[in-house]
């Protein structure tokens, strides 16, 4: 469990509406660039063994869609809004210092 902010990656690392895999402890965690907002998402649909990091980012919907059983997940929310899946994924706060990105607990 994330309990604290950990710096992950640069800001360098990900170009607008791109999507990189992360690791923090033993979870993955998929950050999504869209414009100049990130979000951090469970890096594993809700579904099936599917990383989300592997789908396609719907980037003026805000949503990911999971390589498996193309069900889509709201970036924001973790909101599973296109079945097949029906269980939302985990959602984490991100935070930009500087050059670098942060993930951490959600608000």
């Amino acid at each position: 469990m994330i309990t604290e902010f950990v710096k992950v990656a640069a800001v360098a690392d990900l170009p607008a509406n791109g999507m990189i895999a992360v690791q923090i402890e033993k979870e993955e965690i998929m950050i999504a660039r869209v414009g100049d907002e990130y979000f951090a998402l469970d890096g594993w649909c809700s579904h099936a063994a599917g990383l989300l990091e592997e789908g396609y980012l719907h980037a003026e919907e805000f949503e990911v869609e999971c390589p498996v059983h193309e069900g889509f997940f709201n970036l924001r929310t973790g909101e599973a809004v296109v079945p097949p899946p029906e269980d939302p994924v985990k959602v984490y706060g991100v935070r930009i210092e500087g050059d670098d990105i942060l993930i951490g607990p959600k608000d």
